[in-house]
């Protein structure tokens, strides 16, 4: 039971230090800026992808397994990306 408690303390210890914010080099502090504000779910982002990273998204949905409440957001990511795929083909064969 010490060999697991060791390991999970190890692993805390890494894992608590990503959250730091305030980091010691040396003899120096360096104070890490918060963000003011914190995000929310509904934030949405911009992003150009080309129609192979797309492809390969969808493909790795449709070799994933999705169970209970993360069905419908995969169903509703995998519909916009298949529309963004459709768009970003329609408007290189118009161009």
């Amino acid at each position: 039971m010490k060999v697991f408690g060791s390991i999970l303390n190890t692993i805390k210890n890494w894992f608590m230090s990503f959250s730091a914010s305030n980091i010691i080099v040396g003899d120096s502090k360096i104070k890490t800026e918060t963000p003011s504000t914190t995000p929310t779910t509904n934030d949405s982002t911009n992003i150009e992808l080309t129609d192979k990273e797309l492809e390969l998204l969808l493909l790795t949905i449709k070799n994933g397994l999705f169970r209970g409440e993360y069905v419908e957001t995969v169903y509703n990511l995998t519909l916009k990306l298949q529309k963004q795929l459709v768009d970003l083909k329609y408007k290189n064969n118009k161009l």
